[in-house]
């Protein structure tokens, strides 16, 4: 079984501002929410956020439909002074 099966792409956009997500240099808390477009087959950006909470974030996402969300939320460092950012990737999926 050589063969992969791929039930969905990543739209190209979204690929390049994830990348630019990844590497960018503010301080703030940020997240990306995507979703997947059932029509194209394809996961797109929903929404994109600066400078948000997690309490505000929790109130952004929908109750009742997957999403996945990559987060970035500023965190302090062991040094004085220093913060750092931890990457995640989240599927918010609503149970069944």
């Amino acid at each position: 079984m050589s063969d992969s099966l791929v039930v969905c792409e990543v739209d190209p956009e979204l690929t390049e501002k994830l990348r630019k997500f990844r590497f960018r240099k503010e301080t703030d808390n940020a997240a990306i929410i995507m979703k997947v477009d059932k029509d194209r087959q394809m996961v797109v950006l929903e929404e994109e956020f600066q400078n948000i909470s997690p309490e505000e974030l929790k109130m952004e996402l929908p109750e009742r439909q997957p999403r996945c969300l990559k987060s970035a939320p500023l965190m302090t460092s062991p040094r004085p002074g220093s913060k750092k950012s931890c990457l995640s990737f989240v599927d918010l999926w609503a149970g069944a």
